[in-house]
């Protein structure tokens, strides 16, 4: 008996290694959801693995299929432009590799994005270098692509919206440096996009004015809230006044890392709101320098004794109607000075039954002619506060007279005092013909007028409610309208912090 033995042991390890590397290199291609197929161009057939064959829709298993069937589940839109890349990747003057995203459309309607990676094996084929084979790894990346789409449909918007705003934006880094511009501040400042980038505003308006603008920014970056503020420079030498918004922008670990601007340019606004205040002021006193003599004029009248009843009738019209004109003057003074910033308060320790007492007062005489019953309710313990009497008492005595003017004769006027928390709180509250809630935000504002108590336009010039939120605002309090509607009375509420005392 013969026998022949021979060690296979380094074969057995090799055939295991190479066992194991291939098993390694499965379990990256799964891991790294990629599926496989080989290519023969000399057969013009796709080896492709069960995962491909799964995800084109083509069948079950590792399959062998004609080229062609791959390139029918490519999207009709999308197969110019892989053809064009295959045919670039198939030149043996090349280096034979190609990365491709393209959409597959599978016959159950689904479209999937696909990146493809393809390296061609050439050879020496009948005396030429041609494609002999290739190599495909592909993965599925539909919602990286969809994703990515939606990111620069977003971009594209943001970018329409930064250009077409119509207001000048802009970025700058906490170093003050621009790193966002859009054409509309390019523009004003004569600067090309890359002129622009990592300019200062040292570099464009100088030491001065940049320092102001600076602070604000610091202060957005330190706070991390919007601000809205006024800032002038000089343009072209010319000085100009801007409305700017400015936010701070976070980078993805939540660190501000730049502020944002948006600026409109009130230049032309500004200037019309000074000539305003100069008109008012100018009416209010070439108004004020007739009333002298008429007052002296009428108390001349009633100093002579009897007058006929025609004339006494007359005396007494032209002295409500003098002291009508009286307080619209003085109301028009008041809007110049709080407008130029020239008011001042004569700041004291006060109580507000004192204010509220004054305030009723001064308007007992216009609620009396209106027959309107008014009450007044305080709280049993005084309640003090800190601020100017005649102006407090101007605010309440507007806030009645508001009233009266629109309640019908015979209505009811509630002044109701008390204390919440830190705060005191007045609320004056009448029946009558209310405010319609498309003027309850704009109650406030100057010449707003609403309707009289007879449903037309009462006369006046619809600056009182203005002034009397300004002269709230010096107190460094809050006031709010508030009305059920038309014909259902309205509600003012004034807000004033309590003093120390």
């Amino acid at each position: 008996m013969l026998g022949i033995a021979r060690d296979i042991t380094q074969r057995k390890l090799a055939e295991a290694q190479r066992a194991a590397t291939q098993l390694k290199l499965e379990m990256g291609i799964q891991a790294a959801g990629l599926v496989m197929a080989e290519i023969d161009y000399r057969t013009n057939l796709n080896h492709i693995s069960g995962e491909l064959a799964r995800l084109l829709e083509l069948g079950e298993g590792p399959l062998t299929v004609p080229r062609q069937a791959i390139f029918d589940r490519i999207h009709p839109e999308d197969r110019e432009r892989y053809l064009r890349e295959i045919a670039r990747t198939l030149d043996p003057a090349g280096n034979g590799h190609l990365a491709i995203d393209v959409r597959a459309l599978l016959p159950s309607g689904v479209v999937r994005w696909l990146h493809i990676r393809l390296q061609i094996v050439f050879a020496m084929i009948d005396g030429r270098l041609q494609p002999e084979r290739g190599i495909c790894a592909a993965r599925e990346v539909t919602t990286e692509m969809v994703a990515e789409r939606k990111l620069r449909a977003a971009q594209r918007l943001t970018l329409s919206v930064i250009e077409g705003a119509g207001a000048l934006v802009y970025a700058k880094d906490l170093q003050g440096r621009y790193i966002l511009s859009n054409q509309a501040w390019r523009r004003l400042h004569g600067l090309s996009p890359e002129e622009a980038q990592g300019i200062t505003d040292e570099q464009i308006f100088g030491a001065e004015t940049a320092a102001r603008l600076r602070a604000t920014d610091r202060k957005v970056a330190e706070e991390g809230q919007p601000v809205v503020t006024q800032e002038r420079a000089l343009l072209h030498g010319q000085a100009a006044t801007f409305r700017s918004s400015k936010f701070p922008l976070y980078d993805d670990n939540g660190q501000i890392y730049a502020v944002c601007g948006v600026s409109t340019d009130i230049t032309d606004v500004v200037e019309a709101d000074r000539r305003k205040d100069e008109f008012i002021a100018t009416l209010a006193h070439e108004l004020r320098n007739p009333l002298a003599p008429i007052r002296t004029g009428l108390e001349i009248l009633r100093r002579v004794g009897e007058l006929p009843p025609a004339a006494e009738r007359t005396r007494g019209m032209m002295e409500r109607q003098l002291t009508h004109l009286v307080r619209l003057v003085d109301d028009l003074l008041d809007v110049s000075r709080v407008s130029r910033g020239k008011l001042e308060l004569r700041l004291e320790p006060l109580t507000l039954d004192r204010v509220l007492s004054d305030a009723l007062e001064a308007c007992q005489p216009a609620v009396a002619a209106a027959g309107h019953a008014l009450s007044l309710q305080m709280p049993q313990e005084p309640v003090p506060v800190h601020g100017d009497l005649t102006r407090l008492a101007q605010v309440f005595s507007n806030l009645v007279n508001n009233a009266t003017k629109y309640t019908p004769p015979g209505g009811r006027i509630e002044v109701r005092a008390r204390v919440e928390g830190t705060q005191a709180v007045v609320e004056v509250q009448d029946n009558g013909s209310g405010i319609p809630p498309e003027l309850l935000p704009q109650v406030f504002d100057m010449f707003a007028q609403g309707q009289g108590a007879n449903g037309t336009g009462h006369g006046g010039l619809g600056i009182g409610l203005w002034l009397v939120r300004k002269l709230v605002q010096l107190h460094h309090g809050s006031i709010e309208a508030d009305s059920a509607g038309v014909g259902r009375g309205s509600t003012f509420t004034v807000r004033l912090p309590l003093s120390d005392r």
